[in-house]
């Protein structure tokens, strides 16, 4: 009873082990039940058999393709391109009246802006009183520079007949 049931389950084992093993084994490329591809050779009075070209889409498919009835070397999608550009800083000065001293009359003004006697007494004197003090200030502006020009998204097309370029 014992060599039975021993006989019988390895007999299933071996059984199982084949079912999985034809199920899982790799197809060989030449084997005609798992690559059924059709016949290129032409018979007697047949039309020969055309290999139909995939259909061009620009990105996954791009060379020797068909798209709309028209035969492509060349099919690719490129995707638009944005603008590059930065941006200067532009600084001008703008002369303002920042205070008020005594002039003298050399050019110069007077060190405490003094208004009383003695002012400018080293320099010839006093010009004027309360004269303006003109100082710089700066003004700035911003100017945006393209470095490159955006581009629109094209189809770069070479056609089978005459491998001429066209977008």
């Amino acid at each position: 009873m014992k060599k039975r049931v021993v006989v019988s389950s390895v007999s299933v084992g071996v059984l199982l082990v084949a079912c999985i093993g034809v199920s899982s084994m790799p197809t060989h490329p030449n084997n005609p039940i798992d690559s059924i591809a059709p016949v290129s050779e032409n018979y007697e009075g047949e039309k020969p058999i055309e290999k139909i070209k995939p259909t061009c889409n620009g990105t996954t498919v791009t060379s020797d393709c068909t798209l709309d009835g028209v035969n492509y070397v060349k099919y690719i999608y490129h995707e638009a391109v944005a603008e590059k550009s930065h941006v200067e800083t532009i600084t001008t000065y703008k002369r303002v009246v920042t205070g008020y001293c005594t002039l003298c009359k050399d050019g110069t003004y007077s060190p405490s802006c003094a208004t009383g006697r003695g002012a400018c007494s080293h320099h010839g004197g006093v010009a004027q009183w309360n004269a303006p003090v003109y100082g710089e200030i700066p003004e700035y502006s911003y100017k945006t520079v393209i470095d490159s020009p955006a581009k629109e998204a094209y189809y770069e097309k070479v056609l089978e007949q005459d491998n001429t370029l066209s977008n």
